[in-house]
């Protein structure tokens, strides 16, 4: 199985980051690892994110904005793509719609290039 992570910067390896974990939501999704996903819209939304708070309903596949006039469609997402099998399984811990990996660096192993307005062929912007 392949895991995606979106990205606006190109990078050579993914590296361990601390993430923010809104008020309210559950503490797993504020830790120190590397964040992947089995589901590519959702990388390429995670990728294509303007500055603020995103909010994605998975399920009614709809992408809110908190600064809408700042999504760049033509910014280019760079989505990082890793097989699955290559990750320890003790070192990978499921959490919703990701998958949070406990290593300090991973190399991908193809990297694609795609453009943020390709968030509208999956979600509906509201």
């Amino acid at each position: 199985m392949y895991l995606y992570h979106g990205s606006k910067k190109k990078l050579s390896t993914l590296k361990r980051q601390q993430a923010y974990a809104p008020l309210g939501e559950p503490s797993e999704e504020g830790l120190n690892a590397i964040y992947l996903t089995p589901d590519f819209a959702f990388a390429l939304v995670s990728g294509a994110r303007p500055e603020g708070i995103t909010e994605v309903n998975h399920k009614e596949r709809t992408v809110h904005f908190e600064n809408p006039e700042k999504f760049d469609p033509e910014k280019e997402v760079y989505i990082y793509i890793v097989d699955s099998s290559k990750i320890p399984p003790d070192k990978q811990k499921q959490i919703e719609n990701q998958v949070v990996v406990d290593l300090d660096e991973i190399v991908p192993d193809k990297v694609e290039v795609h453009k943020a307005s390709e968030v509208y062929e999956y979600y509906k912007v509201i």
